[in-house]
């Protein structure tokens, strides 16, 4: 059943998905698994987890349970239902709920919305979030002066596959953010407008680079990586730093597997360890200080339900100084 589900997610939102069971142990407790499953869908692009229950449920239950299962495995969640009738759809849209029931009806805020036309009698668009590399690409466009670059220069930059800059582009043109030039055999691109409207105009459509949190024994090596989350945002603004360091680390980085993991956090001194952020993407090739680049930490806190982080992200945000 979930290679269905794999192939209606691919078809509506253009995605290379595969979902297979999660089988690891998440902490979570027993009424959150008792009679579910787990599934984690995963591309190059995008890494979620699906949970399979038996019947719906009042959102506000549900919007506290995918808090709890959001949190133990460390990315978006959605609820996938057998049946799902107009009263709970229109309750989970409203309260920003993403489940799935295959064949008709999709909601993923994460990737797009979208709802069958077998449905809703209308043809439904989605519009996806950005991929990591798109994001990645148009966030070094917004700290780079307005004029055009070559698609090897920005593969350089970035320390980029041309291949997966190619793809970000035409992602980036597709909707709207980028231009592109042909001159001779090289290809240019080019944001139109200032950094901040830019900004503006995508802001919706950015993801959160966060893969996974996990903590471990402090290391030397840590020191190397970009601070991240609140912490981060304490060395740039008047709020608290946290007790735990944290870092962003890129998870494809093989140091990530050389760090001792601490499994049960709260029962360990905060002074012996850190928290890593494990990311989709390279910070480090975005920073260029000792924290992650601001856009990046707008993005890893958008979700963050602290109004004082919100508060001052937006000031910070208002602030910069964008490149014309």
């Amino acid at each position: 059943m979930n290679k269905e589900l794999e192939k209606q997610i691919n078809i509506i939102f253009g995605l290379d998905l595969e979902i297979e069971p999660y089988d690891k142990k998440t902490g979570l407790p027993r009424y959150l698994t008792s009679g579910r499953r787990i599934f984690i869908a995963k591309s190059s692009d995008v890494d979620f987890y699906v949970v399979k229950i038996h019947e719906p449920k009042d959102s506000r239950v549900l919007s506290k349970e995918i808090g709890e299962y959001e949190s133990a495995l460390g990315g978006n969640v959605a609820f996938w239902f057998e049946s799902l009738n107009k009263n709970y759809r229109n309750s989970y849209v409203k309260h920003h709920i993403p489940f799935v029931m295959i064949p008709t009806q999709i909601f993923l805020p994460f990737l797009g919305i979208i709802f069958t036309k077998k449905f809703t009698n209308t043809n439904g668009v989605a519009r996806t979030k950005l991929s990591y590399h798109a994001q990645m690409l148009l966030i070094k466009l917004l700290y780079l002066p307005r004029i055009k670059y070559s698609k090897a220069d920005i593969a350089q930059r970035l320390q980029l596959n041309p291949v997966y800059v190619t793809r970000a582009t035409k992602e980036l043109l597709d909707m709207g953010l980028i231009s592109e030039y042909k001159e001779g055999r090289s290809v240019f691109v080019e944001r139109e407008n200032s950094s901040e409207e830019l900004f503006d105009s995508a802001k919706q459509l950015f993801v959160s680079p966060i893969s996974k949190v996990i903590y471990v024994k402090k290391n030397k090596r840590l020191q190397e990586y970009p601070i991240a989350s609140d912490y981060a945002l304490s060395e740039i603004s008047m709020i608290n730093p946290s007790d735990v360091p944290v870092y962003a680390w890129w998870k494809k980085d093989a140091l990530v597997n050389d760090v001792k993991i601490i499994d049960e956090p709260s029962w360990n001194d905060s002074d012996d360890m850190v928290k890593l952020e494990l990311w989709d993407y390279d910070p480090k090739k975005l920073s260029e200080g000792k924290t992650v680049d601001i856009v990046s930490l707008y993005c890893s806190l958008m979700n963050n339900n602290n109004p004082r982080i919100q508060k001052e992200m937006e000031d910070i945000l208002e602030d910069f100084e964008w490149q014309l």
